[in-house]
């Protein structure tokens, strides 16, 4: 999922990268399970036969809540192949019968249905392993993205040839699907996070866990907040939010496992000293520049000085369950560890976009 959730974010730059080439052409029988021969185009796979399963669905009268991806990742769930199929036909039932999205599983509404069901079959996930059946199924969903995927399979160093499960989501390259798809991968990562959480709470005392409890409810206002103090503007917005969300929830996974392993900061004294007016003055700097916007730049989806005032406040107090929790758990590193956190948001603060720089 890295190519889609790469792309857009706010810090590191909107980054997009075709690697793409075309393949031979020539069509192939169903059953088939390798990708050479692949047809390049998905006129070649409409007349694939569905297996006897998919007849059997009945058209649903409400959207599936079952959320199909869940159980293919196992995210917040255990891997349940045969669970993950039977829930995504009910998913394209409810594509073919133009329901509307289900709200409480929004993503399952894209990352669903043929989507799923195309690299349950691609991977041979707890069936027989059926490419023409895939690329049916992913033409069905998303031809753009199938185009795409099409063009790489047969390469002999392509990505079916890559350690771990294929991902059509690799694929997307429309502001919609990258959406979608960009939030499938958010949703793989924040269980994969939480689950390294999880598995430090044994070691803790009382009152260290409790303390833990607190920094990640204050890490995630504060990665919640932040969302407003990234540019608004243009069509990727949404994909610019996600990247820059993903990049703090991936810093602070990162130094909680360089802590853990006892790979402190080990910053020079008088950075450790001068880590607050270092990002006082950057912060008074940037809400500076901010108050200079006018109400078009706004209106168009420029950062505003409140919004980052909010922002900081949030940090404040994401900063304070930090240094609450290393106390605890750190305790000879908690000036390090304070100045670390106060050092990451004032390189942040340098990224955020003014209008007037």
């Amino acid at each position: 999922m890295t190519r889609a959730r790469d792309l857009g974010n706010q810090i590191i730059g909107f980054v997009a990268v075709i690697l793409f080439g075309y393949c031979g052409i020539a069509t192939g029988a169903a059953g088939q399970s390798t990708t050479s021969g692949l047809a390049a185009d998905c006129s070649a796979y409409k007349s694939v036969p569905l297996p006897a399963e998919a007849e059997s669905v009945p058209i649903p009268k409400t959207p599936p809540s079952c959320a199909s991806y869940r159980s293919d990742r196992g995210i917040g769930r255990p891997v349940n192949y045969a669970e993950a199929r039977a829930c995504a036909w009910k998913e394209r039932a409810a594509e073919g019968a133009n329901l509307r999205q289900n709200q409480q599983e929004p993503i399952a509404w894209v990352v669903g249905g043929s989507l799923i069901l195309a690299d349950i079959y691609f991977n041979g996930a707890g069936v027989k392993r059926d490419v023409p059946l895939a690329m049916n199924l992913i033409c069905e969903s998303d031809k753009r993205m199938a185009d795409l995927a099409l063009e790489y399979l047969a390469k002999p160093d392509g990505p079916a040839h890559a350690p771990g499960p294929f991902e059509f989501c690799d694929y997307a390259d429309t502001t919609f699907s990258m959406n979608f798809c960009g939030w499938y991968a958010s949703e793989i990562e924040d269980d994969r996070r939480n689950r390294y959480y999880d598995s430090l709470k044994p070691s803790m005392s009382a009152d260290q866990r409790a303390a833990f409890e607190k920094l990640l409810a204050a890490q995630n206002a504060y990665i919640e907040a932040h969302a407003s103090e990234v540019d608004q503007g243009g069509t990727i917005r949404g994909i610019r939010t996600m990247g820059s969300r993903s990049i703090l929830e991936d810093l602070f996974r990162t130094e909680l496992v360089h802590f853990e392993r006892k790979r402190w900061p080990g910053a020079p004294d008088k950075l450790v000293a001068d880590a607050d007016s270092l990002l006082d003055r950057e912060l008074k700097a940037k809400l500076m520049e901010l108050r200079k916007q006018t109400k078009e730049q706004i209106d168009e989806g420029a950062v505003t000085a409140s919004n980052l005032s909010s922002v900081e406040t949030a940090w404040e107090a994401y900063r304070d369950a930090w240094v609450e929790f290393a106390r605890l758990r750190y305790p000879s590193q908690v000036d390090q560890i304070r100045a670390k956190i106060t050092l990451d948001r004032y390189r942040l603060l340098k990224t955020i976009y003014s209008y007037n720089d």
